[in-house]
């Protein structure tokens, strides 16, 4: 009762507030029920007389699987080999998960002229919707990536309680999880996310993700509703980051839907600022038009930029404050407003060539080139419980580690609205893959599939529906910066038809603005001599071996491993099943949590004495592995390279590769050791020759730059010191000196690297752990205890510092710091640290800035604790 009351004081008010029409979200009240136990149809299911026995809770947006789950019918798939207890879509039938979905909402009587639409942002797969005892879709709903909007005021029970049922029913076929990427390749067959029938980083989504998972909304209009506005950029020439801009321009159009049986009159109005404009509209009844200003110049604009790149840079402001603008549309008529819409665009530009020296594709932003640093994102979490908040913190970590790209992977979806408002924030070009992938589209046989490799390349069965997903999917996305290019498919592209029409009539029409690309391994993006195209390797790789081997000019997938903390660990599976593995030989859980194996580079750190030791220990390892990937990259920018993606940032559920943060959003020591090898302006050691090289990825010169490097010995003695001055020119990579003066050590060895600018601050600094070439990695354990002391101060904004100084006279090495629950220990996350994993020699001092602000609003600081233990001694524990 209280959750009617609050949605009908929420539609009063957006009916006496007509001049400002509002989404209203139905995320509350909904129930379910299995269809085969409902022995009657929608007209029945959706009228006031029926009576509900034995429904359960909805989680609406959600999944079947997210509502059985809440209910407890199933246990968490995540866990252990929990999974395996969950039936399997494919061994039960499509009739197990089709769900009747029931929500009763009221609201007041509807004024004269005044619309209500049902909106659905995403349904998985087929639905049929009814309302107060009738349909509402004259045709069946199909398709996981296509929007609906409904106009349902002849349905309404105005003024009284109505009565809302959802038919939902799978994909269909739901494929067979056989164990091969997408099982046997026939959920492919449907306009859906391919993941759900499992790939070798997930077990397979038993439900194949099928319900109402995304937005479901009411809305109020007047008699005219906008429609999928669009606001198109233009900023001509080659342009610098900040002062005084030459004007660019924006055109903005908009589609008018008239849901009345009269024709009206009114005018669009736009509005950026202080500044607004019209255009004057007649439409028919019933009729849909499309309505475009002219070309409109923005003087002196404050351009878009990638991350690190432009006024987003962290040196000039405060990470996430890209520069964007607000645009706010309204239909009215005389002094009333049927709609309004409001968004934020950017004003940037984008374009791309193929550099035939290079071999590889040349990504730019406002005419200026942009070295790609980035990786793959599958979904922000594998049953599409979606948020706001996590998407904002996953983008955020991206940011953090200087990542300027995130690839949308194919065999998932297009992301969500909220992503992409986290990306226009935080400054990260985002390539967003169509629903097709190689392994289940057909680009090779595959004996685990059901059919042949020429039927698996007709994928999907309904072309005329991809084609409709696609534009509708366009439409939602385009007007974010972020979105920086199309491309129709992983390793492979779409039909034939498909392609073309995406190519030669959809974009033209919808998004003629960004570049579109058939496929992720196409020749247009990479082409070289040594190894025609491709992506990967996947895999530990020897540290050296990223600055000697060449890769592909352009690699959009390149991967390695990603065991989390140990903290993860306990929470993913049972205290039996953490016996850590034997290089690559692990225990069931652990396979089916698809580790990948890290062959001699744990082991060779030291005897492993249980699940702790060995994840302290993958962190060195994750740290240094993607610190020397992004290095050896940078070592061939523009010269070898044109840029890379990482196979993958992230996983959505709990798996054991491929990721910078684990599910749980605990940064690993990979997240920090990229970090490090992907500053704008940035100096490093090539592992291959030991030279010292400065990247300098920003648009502006970088001079009178003073280049110091010293060695210590394992106790942080100092061996060796050296300086030098430097500069080097915008966007540009350049090797400075040989880092050894006299010989190189023979044994275990730490080398720092500092990059100051002309008065002494420290623009970035790198340390690096070494041997000679004989030398034992099992040095490590001959590290004493590191005596630490440390310190937490609050700022008056209320961020917190954290002061770590190294009292005793060893190295206090690979320093993990923690925020903890002081009560159960459990890690508060998540958490945004200045630095982890770092080391302190014998007397140094450092201050840490650490950000709480994306915890649950109601935990209160005073019940955490810092923790910092170092990789030999005792861990310290100060409260906050």
């Amino acid at each position: 009762m209280s959750r009617l009351i609050t949605l009908i004081l929420i539609l009063i008010t957006a009916i006496a507030s007509f001049a400002q029409s509002q989404e209203i979200p139905l995320d509350e009240g909904w129930k379910a029920k299995r269809a085969m136990e409902v022995l009657v149809d929608g007209t029945v299911v959706s009228s006031s007389e029926f009576e509900l026995y034995d429904w359960m809770e909805a989680v609406v947006p959600g999944t079947v699987l997210t509502t059985l789950l809440h209910n407890k019918k199933v246990p968490d798939p995540f866990f252990g080999l929990n999974n395996e207890l969950i039936p399997d879509i494919y061994e039960t039938g499509a009739e197990y998960y089709t769900f009747w979905f029931l929500n009763r909402f009221s609201l007041p009587e509807l004024k004269k002229g005044e619309q209500l639409w049902l909106k659905f942002r995403g349904i998985n797969y087929s639905a049929n919707m009814f309302l107060n005892g009738k349909r509402i879709n004259s045709d069946t709903h199909k398709g996981m990536f296509l929007r609906e909007k409904y106009l349902i005021t002849p349905f309404l029970e105005n003024g009284g309680t109505n009565n809302l049922a959802v038919l939902v029913e799978p994909p269909d076929p739901v494929g067979h999880a056989n164990g091969g990427q997408g099982g046997d390749g026939t959920i492919a067959r449907s306009i859906t996310m391919q993941f759900t029938a499992g790939w070798d980083w997930i077990c397979p989504i038993r439900d194949r993700n099928t319900g109402i998972w995304d937005q479901v909304s009411l809305e109020i209009t007047g008699p005219v509703d906008i429609r999928d506005p669009f606001v198109k950029p233009e900023v001509p020439e080659k342009r610098v980051p900040g002062g005084k801009q030459k004007p660019a321009f924006i055109t903005i159009s908009a589609e008018l839907v008239n849901a009345s049986d009269l024709s009206q009159e009114g005018k669009l109005i736009a509005k950026i600022g202080d500044r607004s404009w019209s255009v004057p509209a007649n439409i028919k009844a019933g009729e849909t038009i499309t309505l475009e200003f002219d070309k409109i110049e923005i003087k002196n604009p404050k351009l878009w930029w990638p991350n690190g790149m432009g006024e987003a840079n962290r040196n000039e402001v405060e990470l996430g404050e890209a520069n964007l603008y607000k645009l706010e549309l309204s239909f009215k008529q005389k002094d009333i407003v049927s709609d309004s819409e409001s968004f934020n665009f950017g004003l940037r530009q984008t374009s791309n060539y193929f550099d035939k020296e290079v071999g590889g594709r040349v990504f730019l932003i406002n005419g200026q080139k942009v070295f790609i640093k980035g990786g793959n994102w599958i979904a922000s979490d594998a049953m599409l419980r979606l948020s706001p908040e996590r998407y904002e913190a996953e983008v955020r970590m991206h940011a953090e580690m200087n990542m300027n790209m995130i690839r949308i992977w194919g065999g998932a979806m297009p992301e969500r609205p909220e992503f992409y408002e986290a990306c226009d924030k935080y400054g990260l070009l985002v390539w967003q893959d169509f629903w097709v992938s190689g392994d289940c589209n057909g680009c090779w046989l595959d004996p685990r599939k059901k059919e042949s490799q020429a039927r698996r390349q007709a994928y999907p069965d309904d072309h005329s529906l991809f084609i409709s997903s696609a534009i509708d999917q366009i439409k939602m996305l385009r007007n974010h910066p972020s979105l920086y290019m199309w491309c129709g498919g992983n390793e492979f592209p779409p039909p034939p038809d498909i392609n073309e029409k995406l190519e030669k009539e959809i974009f033209p029409e919808y998004d003629e603005t960004r570049y579109y690309v058939n496929e992720s391994t196409s020749d247009s993006i990479l082409r070289n001599t040594i190894g025609g195209n491709g992506d990967g390797p996947y895999g530990i790789q020897d540290p050296k071996r990223f600055f000697v081997t060449q890769s592909y000019p352009f690699n959009p997938e390149l991967g390695s491993v990603g065991v989390p903390n140990v903290e993860a660990m306990r929470k993913m599976m049972a205290e039996e099943d953490l016996e850590p593995p034997q290089r690559d030989r692990a225990n069931q859980v652990w396979r089916y949590h698809k580790y990948i194996g890290y062959g001699k580079y744990i082991e060779q750190l030291g005897e492993i004495t249980g699940i702790e030791d060995f994840c302290k220990k993958a962190q060195l390892v994750n740290y240094e592995q993607y610190r020397a990937l992004q290095e050896g990259f940078n070592a061939g920018m523009w010269d070898k390279y044109t840029g890379m993606l990482v196979w993958k940032n992230q996983n959505p559920w709990t798996s054991l590769r491929g990721q910078f943060y684990d599910v749980y959003l605990d940064q690993t020591g990979g997240f920090y050791g990229y970090m490090h090898g992907a500053e704008p302006l940035h100096i490093q050691l090539n592992l291959n020759d030991s030279s010292i090289c400065i990247q300098n990825q920003t648009y502006f010169d970088a001079n009178d730059l003073l280049v110091e490097s010293e060695l210590y010995d394992i106790h942080g003695s100092s061996i060796e010191k050296n300086s030098s001055e430097a500069s080097v020119g915008a966007n540009s990579y350049k090797v400075i000196r040989e880092l050894f003066g006299n010989e190189k050590p023979d044994g275990f060895y730490f080398a720092r690297l500092q990059l100051k600018d002309s008065k002494g601050k420290l623009l970035d600094e790198n340390l690096y752990w070494l041997t000679g070439e004989d030398a034992d990695w099992m040095e490590l354990e001959g590290l004493k205890p590191a005596n630490i002391e440390v310190g937490v101060t609050k700022d008056e904004d209320g961020s917190l510092s954290a002061s770590i100084e190294n009292t005793g006279d060893e190295t206090a090495f690979f320093l993990r710091m923690k925020i903890a629950d002081k009560k159960s220990g459990e890690l508060m996350l998540p958490v945004f640290m200045d630095d982890n994993y770092f080391t302190l020699f014998p007397g140094e001092k450092r201050q840490i800035g650490i950000d709480l602000s994306h915890l649950k609003s109601d935990v209160m600081i005073s019940e955490m604790q810092l923790e910092v233990a170092p990789w030999k001694g005792k861990t310290v524990i100060v409260g906050l």
